[in-house]
């Protein structure tokens, strides 16, 4: 009795010292955005393939005190066999967190690998519905109940559902919606007990506007994102307090694109602001990201 009444105590100041479980994926993140899968140049004979190289930088602040930056990089390949595509995604990225100005975690870590295989149906001239299946793979043990992690280091497995609907003077609506569901998985605490951990569920919503001029263009949106359902096999009182949350994001995209010997090019320029509606002690204040990437389509 006594040693059980322990074990549950060292689990408790384990979860209470860890100031951050909710982690962050730019892999899943980067993915919903509509921008990433519309094709470079509008041309009857399209490239069967698009690669896309991608710089991020990424600063969250909680209300708890606890400062976040995220810097890395990102890759993917699509392959287009039209009306079908498949696409893969990786990153890495350098973490370094403070607690009220003390440095308590700094290091890289690999995010996720993710497989996307989706169908593109085309319902009118104007409109055109992507259905996309999701399957992401861990690439490293969960460290999110020891320290600040990078992906969410659970196989996830999701629909996806996202379209677009063209005015004229190059204009269009975009919008998506999807459902992520994370597999439990072991993980281990600071005190090396094991538990089996989830995340939970995802859901997110986009709502976008474009505006195309020859090779340049704007996109502004908004998503919302609702992560819930996380638990572990060793219960603590607060564990959905700390890791489930309600977000919104706003994000403004420039875009140039261009060709160099029958090549298509583009280059995106992208800048964020979120902020969690709840929790309110341990979500976050603000999420503040930029990125730039280059895609080629070749």
């Amino acid at each position: 009795m006594k040693s059980s009444i322990a074990r549950k105590s060292l689990l408790l100041l384990s979860i209470f010292s860890c100031p951050d479980l909710s982690g962050i994926s730019m892999v899943y993140n980067f993915r919903i955005a509509q921008i990433t899968k519309q094709p470079i140049m509008q041309q009857k004979s399209q490239k069967n393939h698009l690669f896309v190289a991608l710089l991020f930088d990424q600063f969250r602040k909680k209300h708890s005190g606890v400062y976040q930056n995220y810097f890395g990089g990102l890759g993917s390949f699509i392959y287009d066999f039209k009306p079908y595509y498949f696409r893969t995604d990786f990153a890495a990225s350098y973490i370094k967190e403070k607690d009220n100005g003390v440095v308590t975690f700094s290091g890289t870590e690999t995010d996720d690998i993710l497989f996307t295989l989706g169908r593109n149906f085309i319902l009118k001239q104007n409109d055109v519905i992507t259905l996309s299946g999701l399957f992401g793979v861990p690439t490293h043990k969960i460290y999110r109940l020891q320290h600040a992690d990078f992906g969410y280091s659970q196989i996830g497995t999701g629909i996806q559902l996202d379209g677009a609907h063209a005015f004229r003077c190059m204009r269009s609506v975009m919008y998506g919606a999807r459902y992520i569901y994370f597999v439990p998985r072991k993980a281990f605490d600071n005190f090396d007990q094991k538990h089996t951990f989830t995340l939970g569920n995802i859901t997110d919503l986009l709502l976008a506007f474009s505006k195309d001029w020859q090779k340049k263009g704007v996109e502004l949106g908004y998503t919302f994102r609702t992560r819930f359902g996380a638990h572990s096999s060793s219960p603590f009182d607060d564990i959905e307090k700390k890791t489930d949350y309600i977000r919104s994001n706003f994000y403004g995209v420039y875009k140039y694109k261009f060709s160099i010997r029958n090549l298509s090019n583009r280059f995106l320029f992208y800048g964020a602001y979120g902020f969690d509606h709840s929790p309110k002690f341990f979500g976050c204040k603000y999420i503040v990201t930029f990125w730039a990437s280059w895609n080629l389509s070749f």
